[in-house]
Formats: structure tokens, sequence, C-alpha cells
């Protein structure tokens, strides 16, 4: 199997908006940013570039199998949202979105519309928001959130879903928490050890974005939401940062395998989208087929 490519860090797009905020907290702290009021941050998309100054997008277009590897999937697309007054409607960056609320004031709610239905659901720090495509968002002031993207449609298809569903809670508690499960998408938190490692595999690519500070890859500290790109024929690499929090986001349903604790989470956990309302025997079946892939 090819190895040997570097992982991509990627710099911040800070989207200046009038009606942004001039303070996001801790997100993307140490990036150089406009003099503006700020409404978006694109931590992940083609348009982004990396560290080095080199186009994303271009990037993955001139070594497709291995950034992309055998599944030959784009990368989810990742954004920050800070709502303030006035705020205007958001279009969703693809397919499919997982949207999770990370700041929200009393009453805050979240508008959401594709055209044929508006809700208008409340939203609190915490909750979790799936986005079905041509859905668009507004967020009342106040609230941040942070949006996970598929980049591409399994089978070109495309879903006829509500607008916008609230996801069940994950479990916060566990080391790999799995926030989303979807055909074209998965979401994870990993809360990291003292030391673990990422051993790409060549299925697919995966990307991580720091949620909180503290973690480092390969002795590099991730400010919190600075994504990192991590191809599939990529290079082995040392995770640290006890307790620190990391988003890792890929195009499968499929859980990862690449992330080596010990012991290692369980790579069957939740696997199945909430979403696909199986049968309690097809439920098994499924388990059972997924953990014989892992094996």
């Amino acid at each position: 199997m090819e190895s040997g490519v570097d992982p991509v860090f990627l710099t911040p797009r800070f989207l200046p908006r009038a009606w942004g905020r001039a303070h996001l907290g801790g997100w993307c702290a140490q990036a150089a940013r406009p003099a503006a009021a700020i409404g978006e941050v694109w931590s992940a998309h083609p348009n982004n570039v990396d560290i080095d100054g080199a186009h994303f997008g271009e990037t993955l277009k001139q070594r497709p199998r291995e950034m992309l590897g055998d599944l030959g999937r784009a990368p989810p697309t990742l954004r920050l949202v800070f709502a303030g007054e006035g705020a205007d409607a958001l279009s969703g960056a693809g397919r499919v979105g997982l949207w999770r609320v990370l700041e929200s004031k009393l009453g805050a709610r979240v508008e959401a519309s594709d055209g044929h239905g508006l809700r208008r659901p409340a939203c609190r720090a915490g909750d979790l928001f799936r986005a079905s495509a041509h859905t668009r968002l507004r967020f009342d002031a106040g609230v941040s959130a942070l949006e996970v993207a598929a980049a591409f449609a399994p089978a070109n298809r495309v879903e006829t879903t509500a607008p916008i569903t609230r996801v069940d809670p994950a479990d916060e508690t566990r080391p790999r928490v799995v926030w989303f499960r979807d055909p074209a998408l998965s979401v994870e938190v990993w809360r990291l050890p003292p030391v673990s490692r990422l051993e790409p595999d060549g299925e697919t690519c995966h990307l991580l974005m720091a949620l909180t500070p503290g973690a480092s890859l390969d002795g590099a500290p991730l400010d919190p939401g600075q994504a990192v790109f991590v191809p599939a024929y990529g290079r082995t690499l040392t995770l640290t940062g006890a307790g620190a929090k990391v988003l890792v986001a890929y195009p499968d349903l499929v859980p990862t395998m690449i992330w080596t604790t010990t012991p290692p989470p369980d790579p069957a956990a939740d696997a199945l989208s909430r979403e696909l309302a199986m049968t309690r025997d097809a439920r098994i079946d499924a388990v059972a087929k997924l953990r014989g892939r892992a094996a």
C-alpha cells in the first residue's frame, strides 16, 4: 500500500458579515483575520489554502488517489457560524449536513426552510440537527454553530426529507462519541488519551478539527477551529493531548479504523444512522457485517 503522504494543515477562511461578531471566543484565535465582524469561518473547504499557501482544491485534484483513497470520495466541509443581530439565512453546504450548536442564548431558535416548509425549533448549546439538501437556516442572535456537510451524494441520490430534524443526543462521556452516521458522512468526537496514533489505511480520507485546546498532531498544536486533512494514503501520525476533544469527519457510513489507542474504541459503536429506521433483525445483521469488516 502506498504511504507517506503528509497531512494538510488548513488555514481558516474568515468571511466578514454585517450580522457577524467582532469576538469569536477561542475559535481560530491564532489565525490572521480581517478587522471586521465575522459571520462565517470555513475551516475546511476546497477554496481554503494550507499553511504553505497552496490551494486545497488543487491539491486534491493533483493527487486524487493518494488524497481521497480507494472510495474516491471528496472530504466533508467544515464551517463555523457566529450569528449577531439580523443574521442572514444560510444555505447548506452539501447534500446532507450536521449542525452542532456551540453557543446559544435562552429562548434562541433556528429557522429552517427548504421552499416547501418552515420550522423554528429551539436550539440550545449541545443540540445536534440534521439538515437536508437545499435547506436554508437562519440562527437567532447569540447563536454559534458548527456545520459538517457531505460533499457528495451516494449513487447521485437526492433525498426528500424534512428540512431539519433533531438528532438524538450522543453519549458525550465516551472516548469515541458518534454524532452522526449517514451513507455520505460520519461525524465523531474523540477524547484523546495522552498518546494515540492515526494509521491511514488507504480506504478514505479524514478531516480533523480541534474542539478544545490542548491537542497536537505530530507535535504541532491544533487551535480550536483549525482543520487538518489526513490523506487516505497518509503516513502514520501521532495525536497527543490528554482530555482534548477532536472532531473527526469522513465520507463513509462504516466506522473508521485508523485511530489506535489502548484499549481501542469499539469500531461498530453506534455505526448505524438513526435516520435509516431499520428493523431490529436488520440492525443486528448490519452490525454483524460491520464488525466482520473491522476484524
